[in-house]
């Protein structure tokens, strides 16, 4: 059964005060494989409003009910969920190119696993199976079970999740895959009129700081899912701005930067010399249970690339000493990041989904994923931040005074979430400021941008 289903459902977010921010949007946009689609101009009748909310609410019953009523969030439950969407993250993090004009990057495997699994809801055969292994989920069952629970758990947190669907008017999608999206991840549909009233809802779900997500929207789009994750955290123990001055941020070996360096004298930290990694490990501990972690390959042992395919985030948490007052140099940044995603997910075994895959379930017509778009920010100041079998003997070295004045890799945690929702790579604090001329061909480059005539973190850190 299809339906065109356009419910008036908008989701807005408040402004908020917070001190490390994160806003992460991700975007994936699906395209019809031919034209001849119903007319865009007709608007759907109101007689042909559903109500998926409480058909959804019946799916929910029924699958809760297959699945034993998974309800109770502990490590049992959510400790496989989590590696899937660490493991996730840390490979698309090796994926991800870094260069002069890009040096830094930030990527959010929760918000990923969320789109990419919503997806697999309307995929069938050969492609639910490609993105259920891609997710790490094959062998979970009840993988949208617990994903969707996940995502009400959350709501009572201050981690923020925001889904949308956007259905281009006139075209028929599958009732089921619509009364699953809003039942298993809270995803109501609306309409696809504008990129103005997109790129309005991105910058409402993200407190106003990522704005102009898209130029244009491509003709051939007629389905678009987006999610957002926002979070804020405070220090437990805030730098002293007066503390804060310029030190020196080693690029490389040769090559270095002077950045804002927020400095304390007793700072309480947990600190790590992994042996194995070659690198030293610092938790900073936020209000509420909560951190942020990084990792600092030890200068001549490496580098960050070097260190991904060897990390294991929960592994670290559980490693990490207690907690010794010493000197701290944390540099300032905020980093911005925007990416098209599809050649880092074909690497990783996704490229059917942009040709020739299956689904479905979401509708009878040919559809393809026609982009998967990442665009993120996270600013470190001195109140905080806002925005993913070997045994090794590890010692604590002797240390007075941590630094990070490195590339360095980071993930910000929080107790209520099985695995950080975002992972990184610093390479340059201060990124130096493209012409406009860089900056109008990298956006000349992104196919998002293309074709405007078509329309186209103590216990915190345990």
């Amino acid at each position: 059964m299809t339906r065109n289903v356009f419910p008036n459902a908008p989701i807005s977010s408040s402004p908020g005060v917070m001190e490390m921010r994160l806003f992460l949007p991700i975007l994936l946009l699906l395209g019809a494989c031919q034209r001849g689609l119903s007319d865009p101009s007709v608007a759907p009748e109101a007689s042909e409003a559903v109500p998926l909310q409480a058909a959804g609410q019946q799916y929910v019953a029924e699958v809760a009910q297959a699945c034993g009523n998974l309800q109770m969030f502990d490590s049992v439950t959510l400790g496989p969920l989590g590696g899937s969407i660490e493991r996730l993250g840390l490979q698309l993090l090796e994926q991800l190119p870094v260069g002069p004009q890009q040096p830094n990057v930030l990527i959010s495997p929760f918000s990923l696993s969320l789109a990419l699994a919503q997806l697999a809801l309307g995929a069938r055969n050969e492609t639910e199976r490609l993105l259920l292994s891609s997710l790490h989920g094959s062998n979970m069952s009840c993988y949208h079970h617990t994903m969707g629970g996940l995502l009400r758990h959350l709501s009572n947190s201050s981690l923020r999740v925001a889904t949308r669907l956007y259905l281009r008017q006139g075209y028929d999608v599958n009732l089921s895959f619509l009364e699953k999206s809003m039942a298993r991840y809270r995803t109501s549909p609306a309409p696809l009129l504008s990129v103005e009233d997109v790129n309005q809802w991105v910058k409402n779900a993200t407190n106003g700081n990522i704005v102009n997500l898209m130029e244009s929207i491509p003709h051939d789009v007629v389905l678009m899912l987006i999610n957002a994750v926002h979070f804020k955290d405070e220090w437990q123990t805030r730098f002293d701005p007066s503390e804060t001055s310029k030190g020196l941020f080693y690029v490389d070996e040769q090559n270095s930067v002077s950045v804002d360096m927020m400095r304390s004298p007793r700072y309480p930290l947990r600190l790590l010399h992994d042996a194995e990694l070659e690198a030293t490990v610092a938790c900073f501990p936020f209000k509420g249970n909560k951190s942020f972690l990084v990792v600092q390959p030890i200068q001549g042992k490496g580098n960050v690339s070097s260190l991904l395919p060897k990390l294991n985030i929960s592994d670290l948490y559980s490693r990490l000493p207690a907690e010794h007052t010493m000197q701290v140099a944390l540099p300032k940044f905020r980093l911005q990041y925007r990416q098209e995603l599809q050649e880092a997910l074909t690497n990783l075994g996704l490229g059917s989904l942009f040709s020739g895959p299956d689904l479905s379930g979401i509708t009878e017509a040919p559809l393809k994923v026609g982009a998967v778009r990442h665009a993120s920010q996270v600013e470190l100041s001195e109140e905080g931040a806002e925005a993913s079998a070997t045994t090794v003997i590890t010692t604590m070295r002797s240390v007075s005074f941590f630094s990070l004045n490195g590339p360095f890799f980071f993930a910000p945690g929080r107790r209520r979430l099985p695995r950080p929702p975002l992972h990184g790579r610093g390479h340059q604090p201060r990124p130096r400021r493209r012409s406009h001329a860089q900056r109008r061909a990298s956006r000349q480059r992104l196919p998002w941008r293309r074709n405007r005539r078509r329309r186209h973190r103590g216990e915190s850190c345990r």
